[in-house]
């Protein structure tokens, strides 16, 4: 009975297992915040704590718990202890626990392959389910770019592919292919190719031919794109990727043990971007104005979110792969492949999942081998006459032995309280996020039903951040739709002018709680002093609020002109044009070629008289101008009349 049950609980989790890689590179959602990376990190999620559930299962039946040992355990354990703590220790610590988790998943992945692959049959089905993944993959893209669209995507796309990206794609593609094609020609015999009977009956044979076709198509569809096409994927330059690298770990004076042993937190190399560039990024005509939220390689990205140990402890996991290595593997190839490509493109969450799985199915090969370095351990707890208990290791058979179940039962109480935890949290995150992705689909068409949406989505989720300040946004946007639906020289009732005060006191608490979870975002900061900026002459102080909270957005993002543009607006509303000119004299020292700081500066000049002055700022806002017909227009008119004022004078 206990084999019977054993073998059916290993069909259940190679099924899972095998489910998950197929669905990794083609899942994404219409219906979430964010298409791609989120829905793949709650399939890798939800597969895990069934897996778990399933190993906690297997312990029992078996009254012992049976672990891999393997060379691969302790690197990958120091790595994914070291990005959870570098998390913990995050000044943005919830944003960076929320991109950590899905992480410590794929870990867990690689766990669990280990652990339930112990036959050939089994390896063959999941090593199917990734090629014939990533070729469904390539086939949809392919499908797409010649708009034969499939009928229950909601996407009419030319250029859409199920990864969000056409180098992710690439990223994920290239791996699979070169293990399939080294897996066809270790088939055939290659160079002395022999097509015997047995090759023909081999179903993964069959598999892998036809998947590294469509790959193969997917990948030169691929590079074409990249390189004919105009609309080239944007990259963050080497040069840009390198200097945050080093200035995170480096320049953070508050905590510099800290940022240079554990980075900023692992997920949040957006916050480091926006505080470490360099100025002369300003003279990057296509990126200048842009957020990366990836760095220009993924161990670069590591550098700066998990600092010097975490750097470190991934080099020990590539070493540790290079070391055990067998080199005529197609795995290992694959795998020697993706990490390569880890240290010279950006990695999102599916290229990460790959190497846990690749590293997985290579140890798994290796114990199927017999190799020495892998192993099983088993523990267990057995009854003594004194009627205690002792532990022991032992891989034997442990059938002629009296087992207590004892130790069984608390490992699943152990991983039903981890499930219970993580399940919970997870949960109320997949909701929140599908009310909040719902609520700006209904931005345009029901203002109170995004309202009530999104103050649901807040509920159910707190930790987010950008739900706070979009939220702010929303409570502001519905203050000023009441305030203009009142008749001019009428007097609003007290219901509306208590529904006006609730909802902007409920725009600043959402944009502070918004900086509070994340402090280090100049984004939140940004949207508080906007906050602030609308209630000048309406809240006390407002002013000196909405200028101390942009002061703190341009600590955060020192090199970004815009900053300075949306500070000179605020003295210009006060009427302080002094200060006005002063800070879009920045932004025009930051950006020589900025026309909006040239022509913010005209209009602060010309409030203080100096009509000539304007002309010449309004003359250089004309001459940048010359490729956008709609504001040389605009900047025409304004001459004109500055010049007929002119010559009043």
């Amino acid at each position: 009975m206990n084999k019977k049950s054993i073998e059916f609980i290993d069909i259940v989790s190679t099924l899972i297992i095998s489910a998950t890689v197929f669905l990794l590179p083609i899942f994404f959602l219409t219906n979430t915040t964010e298409s791609f990376n989120l829905p793949k990190q709650f399939l890798v999620i939800l597969s895990v704590l069934i897996l778990l559930i399933v190993f906690g299962l297997k312990t029992v039946i078996e009254r012992r718990v049976v672990l891999n040992v393997n060379p691969l355990n302790l690197p990958l354990g120091i790595f994914g202890a070291i990005i959870l703590i570098s998390a913990i220790l995050s000044r943005n610590r919830f944003d960076s626990l929320i991109q950590t988790m899905p992480v410590v998943a794929a870990l867990l992945l690689f766990f669990h392959v280990v652990n339930f692959v112990r036959n050939r049959k089994n390896f063959s089905i999941i090593l199917s389910a990734l090629v014939l993944g990533a070729a469904a993959s390539s086939l949809i893209t392919i499908l797409y770019y010649f708009k034969i669209y499939l009928p229950f995507l909601n996407i009419q796309n030319q250029f859409f592919n199920p990864l969000g990206s056409v180098i992710q794609q690439l990223i994920y593609l290239v791996p699979v292919l070169i293990f399939s094609l080294f897996f066809l020609a270790k088939k055939a015999g290659f160079p002395k190719v022999r097509i015997s009977t047995d090759l023909i009956n081999d179903y993964s044979f069959f598999i892998n031919l036809l998947s590294s076709a469509a790959i193969l198509a997917g990948i030169v569809l691929i590079a074409y794109q990249i390189i004919a096409l105009p609309n080239k994927p944007v990259l963050l330059p080497y040069i840009y990727g390198f200097q945050t690298a080093a200035a995170t770990i480096t320049q953070d004076a508050q905590r510099f043990i800290l940022s240079l042993l554990f980075g900023s937190g692992y997920g949040t190399f957006a916050i480091d971007f926006t505080r470490f560039k360099l100025p002369s990024i300003n003279l990057e005509q296509n990126i200048w104005n842009l957020t990366f939220s990836f760095s220009s390689s993924y161990f670069l990205e590591l550098i700066a979110t998990t600092g010097l140990l975490g750097a470190i402890s991934y080099l020990g996991l590539v070493l540790s792969i290079i070391k055990i290595r067998i080199l005529d593997n197609p795995l290992l190839v694959a795998l020697i492949t993706i990490l390569a490509l880890s240290f010279i493109l950006p990695f999102n969450f599916a290229a990460v999942v790959l190497v846990m799985v690749l590293s997985g199915m290579y140890v798994a090969f290796l114990n199927m081998t017999q190799d020495k370095r892998v192993y099983d351990a088993a523990i267990s707890s057995i009854s003594t006459k004194s009627g205690g208990f002792s532990l022991e290791t032992s891989p034997e058979d442990h059938h002629t032995r009296n087992e207590n179940p004892v130790l069984p039962a608390i490992v699943l109480l152990l991983i039903l309280i981890f499930i219970g935890f993580v399940g919970f949290y997870s949960a109320r995150f997949v909701i929140s996020d599908l009310k909040f992705a719902e609520s700006l689909k209904q931005a345009n068409v029901n203002a109170q039903r995004t309202y009530l949406l999104e103050n649901e989505a807040i509920r159910d989720f707190p930790y987010r951040s950008d739900y706070h300040r979009v939220f702010s946004q929303v409570n502001l946007a519905l203050a000023n739709s009441l305030a203009k639906g009142i008749t001019p020289g009428a007097s609003p009732s007290s219901q509306v002018q208590q529904n006006i005060t609730t909802l902007l006191q409920q725009s600043i608490n959402s944009g502070r709680n918004a900086v509070i979870l994340s402090p280090l975002s100049s984004l939140n900061w940004q949207n508080l002093s906007q906050v602030y900026r609308s209630l000048i002459n309406v809240g006390q102080n407002a002013e000196q609020f909405a200028i101390a909270s942009m002061d703190q957005a341009i600590a955060l993002d020192p090199y970004n002109p815009q900053l300075y543009i949306q500070r000179g607006g605020i003295y210009y509303q006060l009427r302080q044009f002094d200060a006005a000119q002063q800070q879009f004299q920045v932004a025009i020292n930051l950006k020589r070629d900025f026309a909006n700081a040239y022509y913010n500066l005209g209009h602060a000049i010309e409030e203080k008289g100096d009509l000539q002055g304007a002309l010449a700022a309004y003359q250089t806002v004309k001459q940048l101008s010359l490729g956008n017909q709609a504001n040389l227009d605009r900047i025409n008119a304004e001459i004109s009349s500055l010049e007929a004022k002119i010559g009043k004078t």
